[in-house]
């Protein structure tokens, strides 16, 4: 115990209590006393003491009032007062206030003690248990990056987290994901730079340039950062704010290069692939941002490139530049069903990978996984039902994990071109999706909660694909065609029978009669009740 304040307006009880503290085995180490509350706050202030005995009645400030203001100030303090037996009232206010206990005066030698070692053990307890939370904090500090970094990995390659969701990681390192965009930083000739820096300094290179990007981004908690590959750091950020435009995050990305150029000996690019919804469709957005970084690295350093600079270039220049022109056109064979061609072309590419990553078979692996996303986002985008491609493409990335020579990773990768090709060639053989829609719509139309979202579902379309070939096939969007439908039986019961307006309405789904009378007179440019009397007159 380090020290004890006695408080007390009388002398004579503040030298007994010390006598008792210096004479008797208490442990303690340093006393100092206090004649009134304002001396009581002023130096527990200044000595910061484990245990304060504390006069309830005094001159001036009370041992109530120095109380409130000790704990507010010094919540962990233990302020044991001393009082009369007429004073119990005050004990009461002094124990709502905070006070460890209360001592009867006179206070007795033996119960003094005896309640100071108890404090003591306290005292001591609250100390391990103080220990024991820095290490628990500590431990959590050092092991989030690595949380952090895993959940990154399994977001840009489509799997779920071990043992959990991605979602509940999220929630467990407090983050959140709105919007995400993908955001990948590559150190500039690492593989040279490897061979001629140890270990040790390649770690601190590495380190310090996260440590750049993290600074860099506008929100820490509405973005991810990990590692994709030695010398990459990747970014998954939240685009729902400062970062909803391409160019904001480029220029966001511009900013990193410049923090880079002025603190660190080497230069990176940074690839931006595009802003989509859901979690899902994060490995599209890893995969475009490395296609954008692999297309433009034959430029200088400290550059940022976003996917959509990819179609702004010739396809020629550097043999990375030619795979990647020859990885679009892969995409384009599989969106046309041209699978002959396609297995061709990929083994084409495969022979280079193969060639490229011959000592490197991680790497290969990484570059398999990206094309295969990209193949994967190839087939949705032709419409295939989302949930479908996506799932497997979840299964094939698990698949990999246990791969690890060139050979099996280009079967695997020849593998998934085949379940991709097997999407197209199903689709192919299937009725036309908008005449299902039309009829879909025809037969549901009278329910008020009927969505484009349900329609796709029915006919096994992303809803976004769904829309731009519903409005491309009938020159009307979703919404509007349903619009028409409702109306044109609105007018086929204004002629035909009796019923009034509002069950009219209701019949073809409109549930609030005033939306309904809004549709009809912007379409016809008559209320419903007007149509019904110009017909019948």
């Amino acid at each position: 115990m380090s020290g004890i304040l006695v408080v007390d307006d009388m002398p004579v009880i503040r030298s007994a209590l010390i006598h008792i503290l210096t004479n008797e085995n208490s442990g303690v180490t340093a006393v100092w006393e206090a004649a009134n509350g304002e001396e009581a706050i002023e130096l527990a202030r200044a000595h910061r003491p484990d245990v304060i005995l504390m006069d309830i009645k005094m001159p001036g400030l009370t041992g109530l009032q120095a109380t409130a203001v000790i704990r507010r100030e010094q919540p962990d303090a233990k302020i044991v007062m001393l009082t009369a037996y007429n004073e119990f009232s005050y004990v009461q206010k002094a124990l709502k206030l905070g006070a460890r206990d209360y001592l009867l005066k006179p206070v007795r030698p033996n119960k003094l003690l005896e309640l100071l070692a108890d404090i003591h053990q306290e005292i001591e307890q609250e100390k391990r248990d103080l220990r024991t939370v820095e290490i628990v904090k500590d431990s959590l500090q050092k092991t989030m990056p690595v949380i952090e970094a895993n959940l990154v990995e399994n977001l840009i390659r489509g799997t779920q987290p071990e043992g959990t969701s991605a979602e509940e990681s999220l929630a467990y390192l407090g983050k959140r994901l709105v919007w995400p965009v993908v955001l990948v930083t590559k150190i500039d000739g690492f593989d040279t730079l490897s061979q001629n820096q140890p270990t040790a300094v390649l770690q601190q290179l590495v380190t310090s340039l996260t440590k750049i990007v993290r600074q860099e981004l506008p929100d820490p908690q509405r973005a991810l950062v990990g590692y994709s590959y030695p010398g990459r750091i990747v970014a998954i950020v939240s685009t729902e704010m400062h970062l909803a435009t391409a160019a904001q995050m480029r220029s966001l990305g511009e900013k990193i290069c410049t923090a880079v150029a002025a603190t660190l000996p080497f230069t990176v690019t940074i690839g931006l692939g595009k802003r989509y919804m859901a979690l899902d469709s994060i490995p599209l957005s890893y995969a475009e941002a490395n296609l954008a970084r692999r297309y433009h690295s034959h430029l200088s350093g400290n550059v940022v490139v976003g996917i959509e600079d990819v179609q702004d270039l010739p396809g020629e220049g550097d043999s990375s530049t030619f795979m990647v022109q020859k990885e679009r056109e892969l995409v384009q064979m599989v969106q046309t069903n041209q699978q002959q061609n396609a297995q061709k072309l990929l083994n084409h590419i495969l022979d280079y990978l193969s060639q490229r990553y011959s000592t490197a078979p991680e790497a290969m692996k990484n570059h398999c996984a990206e094309l295969v996303t990209l193949l994967a986002w190839g087939v949705v985008d032709a419409g295939v039902n989302d949930p479908q491609v996506l799932n497997i493409l979840q299964q094939q990335v698990r698949a990999l994990a246990a791969w690890k020579t060139i050979p099996e990773i280009r079967a695997w990768t020849l593998n998934s071109l085949a379940e991709m090709m097997t999407f197209i060639q199903e689709q192919g053989q299937r009725p036309d999706a908008v005449q299902q829609a039309l009829v879909y719509i025809h037969k549901n139309y009278h329910r008020a909660d009927i969505s484009l979202q349900e329609v796709a579902e029915a006919v096994n379309l992303s809803q976004s694909h769904l829309s731009s070939q519903f409005k491309t096939a009938v020159g009307l969007s979703y919404v509007k065609y349903l619009t028409s439908v409702r109306l044109n039986e609105a007018q086929r019961l204004l002629r035909t029978t009796d019923q009034n307006v509002a069950t009219i309405a209701e019949t073809v789904g409109y549930p609030n009669a005033t939306n309904f009378y809004r549709h009809f007179q912007r379409q016809y440019g008559m209320t419903p009740a007007t149509y019904r009397e110009s017909i019948t007159s």
